[in-house]
């Protein structure tokens, strides 16, 4: 067996080991999502970001199962070869590109829900103002049963 035949095929298992230890862990997160009680909108992303995970982590494991077999065939046959590393390649560049997906996907999700916490503390000051300027004590500042003494 020569050094790049094994070499492949040791980067192969462990590059299949990782890809279905990430595919059991996108399951069981996802399972675990649609036991909570989320939104609709909280679910969408979850199920969106559960397919880009577990596609990824599935092309990773494809990607390892063609690494030996692109070492072996690249000499006997090699225009054989070529299209074994050409479709690496391909698998490789959407990997990537859904990678980018999910990164984007993550970041304006998270700039939403960003968004609404902000409105709502912004909200929630508002509403202290409103109480303050209608004479109302500020329950931060003042325990409730005891009266301020306003002489000097």
């Amino acid at each position: 067996m020569s050094s790049d035949l094994l070499t492949s095929l040791l980067l192969a298992v462990a590059l299949l080991a990782c890809s279905l230890g990430l595919m059991v862990w996108h399951l069981r997160a996802w399972r675990g999502a649609q036991t909570e009680q989320l939104d609709p909108a909280e679910l969408k992303y979850r199920r969106n970001q559960f397919r880009r995970r577990l596609q990824t982590s599935a092309m990773l494991g494809l990607i390892a199962v063609l690494l030996p077999i692109g070492v072996l065939v690249m000499w006997p046959w090699p225009y054989v070869g070529v299209i074994v590393w050409g479709v690496v390649l391909l698998l490789v560049v959407w990997v990537c590109l859904l990678a980018g997906a999910d990164v984007l996907a993550t970041s304006q999700h998270y700039g939403r829900v960003k968004n609404r916490v902000v409105l709502e503390e912004a909200r929630i000051q508002a509403e202290i103002y409103r109480a303050r300027a209608n004479g109302k004590p500020d329950p931060k500042k003042e325990p409730a049963g005891e009266e301020q003494d306003d002489s000097p």
